[in-house]
């Protein structure tokens, strides 16, 4: 790490408009403190003097490929400790920073990166596929090049692009300089100290990010990095706050409101928290958030308010007595170096009291939009106020009341500009894709509150014709991100319009939203009948069989904590979001809940086939399950693969394997369920631990059977041949700690406390593949270490023969290397035909939790094209 220059952080006139020597200043003082944590992974936390020396690297190759200042550079990452340093390195090379948002369609990226004119993108190798051609893609990790001179972007130099919903149907690019950024860390850096611990939740894609990130760094802070598991789940992000006691969180509203009501129910106080900052979305103090705070006196609440073409422009800080807040608190003053006026229609200044349109200017306004000068000019005007030339005035669209202490009420909209999650929505641009359906004739949307006062969007449609809502949300989902897809569609015979012919969105929201669910029976429903009610009521419709997906039906993660919520109301009891993720269908759903019309006291053994990720029909790769026959740890190793094609899950349901059965009998109930669904193949097999030597034996029976098995890959999988005598190994030890878990579970003495103690331990992991917040019940945990017992069983007594077709295998480097060597040595003379070996940093357990679990997929997805069958998964470029 080179030496960088000193910044004063408390001298406004002194500090550096560059926001990562800010940050490099801090590393040569605190280099060894933490910097960067994943919240949810096992790695160890990233240095300050680690990340200085991996922004560096990564800023030297941008700029070997072509980076100079002002060009927009897209980065295209899921969240992890890359995104971060890339965000940095990109300022570091001098370009602006443009994050994409991952879950949007390939249409939409398309657009954005058009839109951009970016030649340049930071990318995972497996993910080039998803970007426009003639991009150069520069991944997060690399070869080091020799460094070019440093860096110090001017004050109205890019900083970053980010995009917004635009009323013309295509986003927008707000062009924030590193001036404006310089305001906001002048501003914000009073708040940050040493070792500071700050949870980055915001999406990449947010501004927010900004403030998380840098306030941060800048201050020799730790940045814990939330996944999007953490992201979407009230319950994860409690206790990741709770684990990595974390001490300042900013927040959008529903998130906040969601945590407050999910801490309520749990009785979890989060008594780390000192700073809790929300915006993007108008604040309510509901009686959630108002016990929540009143639990943890002394964190404060900071209510933010700013468009992202100034950032943030007011600031509250809420009294301290949470008894005392007014249920709608004002958006606060303006903060420093930030002016904001409120105007009529010509311009002139309204009374104190008076409703006008917010007008904001200072130092801390963008550039404009990226190459839209037209709309620049419209909302970017001179201020007919200021005595210095130049002087600019953002028009907000949003409409306010000067209040006499200096504070702001904030009203409404000028336009018809909607907030979902935080993330600004044009009407217009949803209606765009509405309207491209062939049977929609017009179509208008609002925003409607459903559930626990959250808004959703909601589209109201008059069609030519029948149309179901799962025609609707498909065609969308296809165009724009997921946040910007109705929740729900609602029909109308014409769209109610005003006297001049506008839509009367007035009379739209005065209608009722139809109740799919009809009257309720007197009697109690069945398990089936009440989750298929809760789906109908949250989704808005019933258009969706026992064997739909919740999230291929119009659900997301936001419903799905809906659904969590009111099972748990109407059940009694707990339910975690992870057994709704995990059983996503009425019908598996009802049946991890234990449901008695689908699972029965004796089920059958049998082999069960799961989506773990959507793709091509035709063209699947198969993940065998590991010890205790569930899925669940392969969640995240799914997520992050990008190969084009489905990701199916291989698991073991119902009555666990008789003791005494052989691996080749539980592997042929595998393939004979298989083979149902495809008949010869090709087969892509992979297998984690227990799971690849599943998958081994499957494929001999495969390839016996006349069977093409084109891939296998076994992900640190160990056919426990001992690679020193050449004979199984012996895992008796095992097997006693399982029949000594069972006894306790058998022993009427043990209580719930010890069964919520084996979910969470590391003998549930080492079954599942990943912990689990209370398996449910000790039936599911029983079930599940018995699976596990018998197949540990069969495992030791499998005797494997030489298979002839190609293998990978992929081992994990932080185990012992001689040990590894050895191992590969011995599946060598198991594999005549082809032996690949890949290695894969960390763990065994790096396959499928942990930071390394990206790079696992990375390579995993490679062996995937090498094999010449996926298809083209790169760029073009």
């Amino acid at each position: 790490m080179s030496e960088a220059g000193t910044v004063t952080l408390t001298d406004a006139g002194a500090i550096a408009p560059f926001g990562y020597e800010l940050v490099r200043t801090r590393a040569l003082t605190h280099p060894e403190s933490p910097a960067l944590v994943v919240a949810d992974k096992s790695s160890d936390p990233v240095s300050y003097a680690e990340m200085v020396d991996r922004v560096d690297g990564l800023a030297a190759r941008l700029r070997a490929g072509g980076v100079t200042s002002d060009q927009p550079v897209a980065v295209l990452l899921d969240r992890s400790t890359d995104s971060v340093i890339a965000m940095l390195a990109v300022m570091a090379a001098g370009g602006a920073y443009c994050p994409l948002d991952a879950t949007a369609p390939a249409a939409r990226l398309a657009a954005v990166v058009g839109a951009l004119g970016a030649g340049v993108a930071v990318a995972e190798r497996a993910d080039a596929h998803r970007l426009p051609p003639g991009l150069t893609i520069v991944p997060p990790s690399g070869p080091a090049v020799d460094p070019l001179p440093a860096v110090s972007p001017h004050l109205d130099a890019l900083a970053y692009i980010m995009h917004t919903s635009g009323s013309t149907g295509r986003p927008k690019g707000v062009a924030m300089t590193h001036g404006g950024l310089a305001r906001l860390l002048r501003w914000q850096v009073g708040d940050g100290r040493p070792g500071l611990r700050t949870l980055q939740f915001t999406a990449t894609s947010f501004d927010v990010t900004f403030q998380e990130v840098l306030s941060t760094l800048a201050t020799g802070g730790c940045l814990v990095v939330a996944s999007e598991e953490i992201r979407r789940d009230p319950a994860a992000l409690l206790d990741a706050i709770v684990e990595h006691r974390i001490q300042r969180l900013f927040l959008p509203y529903v998130a906040l409101q969601l945590m407050a009501v999910t801490a309520q129910r749990r009785q979890v106080v989060p008594d780390s928290l000192e700073h809790v900052v929300t915006a993007g979305e108008r604040l309510i103090i509901t009686p959630a958030i108002r016990a929540l705070f009143a639990a943890i006196p002394q964190c404060r609440l900071d209510n933010h308010y700013g468009p992202t073409e100034a950032h943030l422009v007011t600031s509250l800080t809420l009294p301290a007595d949470a008894a005392a807040w007014p249920v709608v608190p004002s958006i606060g003053a303006a903060v420093d170096e930030v002016v904001c006026r409120v105007l009529d229609e010509k311009l002139a200044d309204v009374a104190d009291g008076d409703i006008g349109e917010l007008y904001v200017g200072g130092s801390g306004l963008a550039r404009g939009y990226h190459g839209d000068s037209a709309l620049t000019a419209e909302r970017f005007v001179a201020d007919p106020f200021a005595l210095a030339p130049g002087s600019r005035l953002y028009r907000t669209g949003d409409l306010v009341r000067a209040r006499a202490d200096g504070d702001f009420d904030f009203v409404g909209r000028t336009d018809t500009q909607l907030k979902v999650r935080g993330f600004r929505v044009e009407p217009a641009e949803v209606e765009n894709a509405l309207l491209s359906h062939p049977r929609v004739d017009a179509a208008a949307v609002g925003l409607r509150e459903v559930a626990d006062g959250v808004p959703v969007l909601v589209a109201y449609l008059q069609t030519d014709g029948e149309v179901t809502q799962r025609e609707i949300t498909d065609h969308v989902r296809g165009q724009l991100p997921p946040y910007m897809v109705p929740t729900r569609c609602v029909p109308v015979e014409r769209l109610p319009r005003t006297a001049s012919g506008k839509v009367d969105t007035l009379a739209l929201a005065a209608l009722d939203l139809p109740d799919p669910t009809g009257p309720r029976p007197a009697e109690a429903p069945s398990l089936t009948e009440l989750i298929t009610s809760i789906w109908a009521r949250v989704l808005g419709h019933d258009e969706f069989d026992a064997d739909d997906d919740f999230f291929d039906v119009g659900g997301d993660s936001l419903l799905a904590t809906w659904v969590v919520t009111e099972l748990e109301q109407e059940l009694g009891r707990t339910v975690e979001l992870s057994v709704f993720l995990d059983y996503s269908t009425v019908e598996d759903l009802a049946g991890a809940l234990g449901s008695e019309a689908t699972v029965p006291e004796q089920r059958p053994r049998s082999s069960q086939i799961v989506t773990l990720r959507a793709g091509p029909s035709g063209r699947s790769l198969y993940l065998v399950h590991p010890l205790g026959g569930e899925l669940l740890g392969y969640r995240e190793l799914a997520r992050a693969s990008r190969a084009p094609l489905r990701l199916l899950g291989i698991g073991w349901q119902g009555e666990p394997p008789a003791f005494g059965s052989s691996l080749a009998e539980i592997a042929r109930v595998h393939v004979e369920q298989l083979r149902t669904i495809e008949r010869d193949g090709p087969y892509r097999l992979a297998g984690w631990s227990f799971g690849g030597v599943l998958a081994y034996e499957m494929a001999q029976q495969l390839t016996a059977a006349g069977g093409d098995v084109e891939f296998l890959a076994l992900l640190d999988a160990n056919p426990l041949i001992d690679p020193i005598t050449g004979l199984p190994m012996d895992r008796t030890p095992f097997l006693d700690m399982l029949d000594s878990v069972l006894a306790r579970l058998d022993d009427p003495a043990s209580t719930e406390a010890d069964i919520e103690e084996l979910t969470s331990g590391q003998t549930w992991t080492q079954l599942m593949g990943a912990p689990v917040r209370g398996a449910s019940s000790g039936g599911y945990l029983r079930t599940a270490l018995q699976t596990a017992r018998s197949c540990m069983n069969a495992a030791m007594r499998y005797e494997p023969a030489p298979y002839a077709g190609p293998v990978h295998l992929f081992q994990a480097t932080g185990s012992d290397d001689e040990r590894q060597a050895r191992l590969a040595e011995a599946m060598r003379g198991l594999c005549p035909g082809s032996l690949t070996v890949i290695p894969i940093s960390g763990d065994h357990w790096g396959f499928i939790r942990g930071e390394h679990v990206a790079e696992a997929a990375r390579e995993l997805d490679s062996a995937l094209q090498r094999v010449g069958r996926v298809g083209s998964m790169t760029n073009g470029s």
